[in-house]
């Protein structure tokens, strides 16, 4: 998976975890763009990540704890995320008026909106919840009682990361390197690859129209 990041902001903790999990997962077809503003309602929504592979666009927030909390992640279908024991748990942007579903639901939208208008076509965007917890912290499992269609949830676990990607490979293909390259040049992020459509594609796993020579730009 081709990482990219935009430099003009700086990674959270949680962020930089999460930009490990992709440098693991060299041999996973895909694009992961890192800290990116997209058009919304005439203004900008500032997406942890978004990454794409040829079945799908996927709208990441990163979440990370700010204190240690262990048990069970309970996940209600309205209010904060809560931890086994009652307590709220201590999640960045987790408050009684929104929480990590709401954020990645509202991202989702705009990244849905946006990318069809640039396409001309409709757009399915999905939506990830990855939460990185802390050093020493245990919370085994997660209680979801409902949450938004499309959209996935995922507590401190590479394996099931790994797994979540893979299971798309034999789902309908839905992005071309030409697509998704049209998408990072419009998002103004071109230059974090060099501005070539056939890294894109080989990242995608794609067969390219130019062969990639010894001195491809690096990923």
């Amino acid at each position: 998976m081709l990482l990219l990041v935009n430099q003009d902001t700086e990674l959270s903790t949680a962020e930089q975890r999460f930009a490990e999990w992709v440098g693991w997962s060299p041999a996973q077809p895909g694009v992961a763009l890192l800290n990116v503003d997209v058009p919304h309602r005439g203004r900008s929504r500032q997406l942890d990540a978004l990454i794409w592979t040829k079945q799908r666009c996927i709208a990441v927030e990163i979440k990370g704890f700010r204190s240690q909390q262990h048990g069970t992640l309970v996940v209600p279908p309205n209010g904060p995320w809560l931890m086994e024991d009652g307590q709220i748990a201590d999640i960045y942007g987790n408050t009684y008026n929104h929480n990590p579903i709401s954020q990645v639901r509202t991202n989702t939208l705009a990244m849905k909106n946006w990318a069809s208008q640039v396409t001309h076509r409709g757009c399915f965007v999905y939506g990830l919840v990855v939460v990185m917890l802390l050093p020493g912290q245990h919370v085994p499992s997660l209680d979801v009682h409902a949450h938004p269609e499309k959209t996935d949830i995922v507590v401190e676990d590479f394996d099931v990361f790994r797994y979540y990607l893979h299971r798309l490979e034999n789902q309908k293909v839905q992005w071309s390197a030409d697509q998704v390259h049209a998408m990072l040049t419009r998002l103004g992020v071109a230059h974090l690859y060099g501005g070539r459509r056939d890294v894109i594609a080989t990242a995608l796993g794609e067969s390219t129209r130019t062969q990639l020579t010894g001195d491809s730009y690096p990923f």
